[in-house]
C-alpha cells in the first residue's frame, strides 16, 4: 500500500453508526464490521486499503481458537476483489483441525461476495535445535518518519531507516500502531505484523508513485515464531519483469530480531490521475 496523496483531503464519509473521533480501524454493524476513516484507499477513495483488510483478516485468524499451542506459520491473504468502503461480513471455518496442524479460513465479504480470502496455517510449538540466530535489530530513536503528512498518523507510527516514497529502491521501516483493530481490541503484534506487511510495497517502490499504481492483490507471510513487541521492521526489495507485475520480497522482524519473511504480488498499471 502508499500512504494517501498528501494533497488529498484527508477527510472520509462514513456511516452514521460509526464515531470519527474513535482509533479504531473497524466498528461492529450489524454482525459485520464497518469500515472507518483510516481504511479509504491510496488509489481510489471509494474502496478499502489492503493494509487494513490484511489485519481484520488477521485478526479473525487469532480470534480463532487453536486445539494446541500453536505459531502461525503460514498466513495468506488473498485480496481478490477491491473493496467497497462499506459494511463486510466476516465468515470464518477451521478447514482441518488436529493437535499438530490447523488449517483456518477467514473470509470478509460484501453484499454476498467473498471479497478477501486468507488462509492460516498453524503448527505446534514443541522443542528443537534453533539455526544460527540473526541478531537483534535497534530502534534509531532520530529516525524520521516515512511519511509525516500521513492521515494515518494518530493510529500509526513510522521510522524510516532506509528509502522512502521519494527514493525508489529497496527501503527499512519501522511502524508501531497505537489504534484498535475494532474498538476495544488493540491492534496485536500479530495483526499489526500483518497490516505492517502490507508497507513492503511502498517502502521499496521502483517507479514513481505520482506516474504508476502498484496495488498489491495479495501478501503472504511466513513465520519463524510470533511477533512480540510493539514495533514491527519491514525490509523491502520490488522486483518486475516489465510485465505490468511486480512481487515484493521482505524480510519481517522485531526487536528481538528476525520473525520471518513476506511477499507481495502487485499490480502495475499508469496512475490514471497523472494528466
Amino acid at each position: 500500500m502508499m500512504p494517501q496523496d498528501p494533497c488529498a483531503d484527508a477527510s472520509v464519509a462514513l456511516g452514521n453508526d460509526v464515531p470519527d473521533t474513535d482509533r479504531a480501524f473497524y466498528f461492529p454493524s450489524n454482525g459485520g464490521f464497518m469500515p472507518g476513516r483510516y481504511v479509504t484507499g491510496p488509489w481510489d477513495r471509494r474502496l478499502q486499503n489492503g493494509m487494513a483488510l490484511a489485519g481484520l483478516a488477521a485478526h479473525l485468524v487469532e480470534r480463532t481458537e487453536s486445539p494446541a499451542d500453536m505459531t502461525t506459520a503460514r498466513l495468506v491473504i488473498d485480496l481478490q476483489r477491491p473493496t467497497p468502503m462499506g459494511s463486510v461480513t466476516p465468515r470464518v471455518e477451521v478447514l482441518r483441525e488436529g493437535k499438530r496442524l490447523q488449517i483456518v479460513q477467514a473470509e470478509i465479504l460484501h453484499e454476498g461476495e467473498v471479497m478477501v480470502r486468507a488462509t492460516a496455517m498453524r503448527v505446534r510449538n514443541g522443542e528443537s535445535p534453533p539455526s544460527d540466530a540473526e541478531p537483534p535489530h535497534a530502534l534509531p530513536d532520530d529516525l524520521p518518519s516515512m511519511n509525516p503528512r500521513s492521515p494515518l498518523l494518530p493510529v500509526l507510527e513510522t521510522r524510516l531507516e532506509q528509502g522512502g516514497l521519494e527514493q525508489l529502491g529497496p527501503g527499512i521501516v519501522w511502524s508501531r500502531f497505537h489504534g484498535d483493530i475494532v474498538p476495544g481490541i488493540p491492534i496485536s503484534p500479530f495483526v499489526q505484523l500483518a497490516m505492517a506487511s502490507d508497507f513492503g510495497s511502498g517502502s521499496s517502490a521502483y517507479v514513481d508513485w505520482r506516474e504508476w499504481t502498484f496495488a498489491n492483490v495479495d501478501i503472504t507471510l511466513h513465520l519463524l515464531r510470533m511477533p512480540r513487541g510493539p514495533w514491527a521492521r519491514v525490509q523491502a526489495r520490488t522486483r518486475s519483469a516489465g510485465n505490468g507485475i511486480a512481487v515484493v520480497e521482505t524480510q519481517l522482524a522485531d526487536l528481538e530480531g528476525t520473525v520471518g519473511h513476506a511477499h507481495q504480488t502487485l499490480f502495475v498499471d499508469r496512475n490514471r490521475r497523472v494528466k
